[in-house]
């Protein structure tokens, strides 16, 4: 086993030990690979990114439990911005009534969590997704979030209220303690009427099953086998009870009662495993997938000689902040408070000191993990530093109650990095390449004829490979450079801190542009240009247009 280090001098030297580690990512030890007991301990540096398994981001801290539970602690703000439950084009005030809504769900769950985490990642409590929500279109569901910084819902106490939304609540909402007898009533989750919902696809919806297809899910449930083949199916209860029973009767006249909310439960997870290509069914229209078999426990039932049909409501458990009945109020004029006040009792938005700035999320369990950061990151466990600059990808795998850990091939070997080559031209831009042998943080550097420096951009964390950069002949201040020879060049720094890249010559020609102008930047300038043109030649077309008959009258 290698030794661990406490200091960035040692980590160095865990890096130069972990030469023969497999890549692989096997859950074989070897001697190179080194073994943390408890838990280990992720930092990506100037708070960029850690990337778990190729594909989730996450900001500030990933831990990695000895029994594979993954946390990801992290400021509060980040959290929410991660929170994916709301498309981001959706209205503005929509938004920002599910920030609000977000937050303070997520301080309810808190302040009650006696685990090591507060809450975890999926519907179960709230989806989070991690900084790919905010990468992948997600700049106004961002800017909701910032613009209600630090807004909860508070109770008489001053605690967090219990803020459960969902999608869609086919025209009224529940009362808490008709869907979770658990927690009780509470003035927040009172039942409302909510016609703002009819923006919703999911509004009104139907599951439609032939008898014999019928006959054959039941056929696969426990209970309700026994009233197969099936003569009648009735509600017991009205259609806005989430505790109503269903009767099932069989031509035999056997009889079973099961809940609403057990019979749709049932048929979302029967009926796709039969029949994939017709369950869940569409919404009116055919335009969309209903989001499950049975989206509600809200339906009547109608059975006739061919078939058995719900005619059902809403999407979701009915408790709380209904989504789309948000958007339908938002689209109406609504404000985010108004919003909020009406879904939750009454209750406005406002800040406080108890909130927590920090909140733990577990992400899920795994026996295997690999980690990258965006930037170098810092190995911990309980006893300090495993390693102070890890780059590249590494391989976490679950081996004797603890974590063995894997560097990435060739991470002990001496730096090298080919010259930096040209890789291809334009009037306004040069795209140059080269090769490292182990992973880097990369940067383009340019310099001029006299050797002072025109651009330094940090690429990121490169893997052992070929890269490429493409300079736009601009300066740091996004200014053209006058024409000229320029030294580019790609460095690349290795978790020693050594550095190395050798320059490429690259000729800078005269522009054809007149002087003040600015070439296309890579930044939306282009589009612009092309919109403008888009719009000017029509309208001087038409004008020309214009004055031609008023010549010829």
């Amino acid at each position: 086993m290698a030794e661990r280090g406490r200091s960035a001098l040692i980590g160095v030297a865990l890096a130069i030990a972990l030469v023969g580690a497999d890549p692989s990512g096997s859950s074989s030890a070897s001697e190179d690979d080194v073994h943390v007991d408890g838990v280990v301990r992720l930092h990506a540096e100037d708070d960029a990114a850690i990337t778990i398994d190729g594909s989730r981001a996450y900001l500030g801290t990933v831990e990695l439990h000895p029994d594979g539970q993954l946390i990801n602690e992290l400021d509060l703000e980040h959290y929410v911005q991660g929170v994916a439950e709301m498309p981001s084009r959706w209205h503005g005030e929509a938004l920002k009534a599910q920030a609000v809504a977000a937050r303070t769900y997520a301080w309810w769950h808190a302040a009650r969590a006696e685990g090591r985490s507060d809450l975890c990642a999926t519907t179960a409590c709230q989806v989070y997704r991690g900084v790919e929500v905010t990468r992948d279109g997600g700049e106004r569901w961002a800017a909701a979030v910032e613009q209600t910084r630090g807004e909860v819902l508070l109770d008489a106490d001053g605690g967090p209220v219990l803020a459960r939304y969902f999608s869609t609540s086919g025209g009224r909402t529940f009362d808490n303690e008709a869907v979770f007898p658990s927690t009780g009533p509470r003035p927040e989750l009172v039942g409302i009427e909510d016609p703002a919902d009819e923006v919703s696809p999911y509004h009104r919806w139907t599951a439609s099953f032939d008898r014999e297809l019928f006959d054959e899910l039941l056929a696969r449930g426990e209970t309700l086998a026994a009233a197969v083949p099936v003569a009648d199916v009735e509600r017991i209860g009205d259609v806005d009870d989430p505790r109503a029973d269903v009767r099932v009767t069989g031509e035999d006249g056997t009889s079973v009662e099961v809940g609403a909310g057990a019979l749709r439960d049932f048929l979302s997870r029967v009926a796709p495993s039969v029949d994939p290509a017709a369950y869940p069914g569409r919404t009116e229209g055919g335009l969309r997938r209903l989001p499950a078999t049975v989206p509600s426990t809200r339906f009547e039932i109608e059975v006739d000689t061919d078939e058995v049909v719900l005619h059902g409501r809403g999407w979701g458990h009915g408790v709380g902040m209904g989504q789309y009945g948000a958007r339908g109020r938002a689209e109406d004029g609504a404000s985010y408070r108004d919003i909020l006040a009406r879904y939750y009792g009454g209750t406005e938005p406002t800040t406080t000191d108890e909130l927590p700035s920090t909140i733990r999320v577990d992400l899920d369990r795994s026996d295997e993990v690999t980690f990258r950061g965006e930037s170098a990151i810092t190995i911990e466990d309980d006893g300090g530093v495993v390693a102070e600059r890890a780059l590249g990808t590494w391989t976490a795998t679950r081996h004797d109650g603890g974590w063995q850990l894997s560097a990435p091939e060739g991470s002990g070997a001496d730096l090298e990095v080919a010259a930096t080559r040209d890789v291809g031209e334009a009037d306004d831009a040069v795209t140059v390449g080269a090769e490292v042998n182990k992973p880097v943080e990369l940067t383009l550097e340019v310099h001029d004829a006299d050797g002072e420096a025109v651009v330094t951009r940090e690429l990121g964390v490169a893997e052992a490979g070929s890269h490429t950069a493409t300079w736009r002949y601009l300066d740091e201040a996004g200014e053209p450079v006058p024409a000229g020879e320029y030294a580019v060049r790609l460095t690349g720094r290795d978790a020693t801190g050594t550095t190395a890249g050798e320059a490429l010559t690259v000729s800078v020609p005269e522009r054809s542009a007149p002087a003040g102008s600015t070439p296309w930047r890579g930044d939306g300038s282009l589009v612009a240009l092309v919109v403008v043109a888009a719009i000017a030649v029509p309208v001087a077309l038409a004008a020309i247009w214009i004055g031609t008959r008023k010549a010829r009258r």
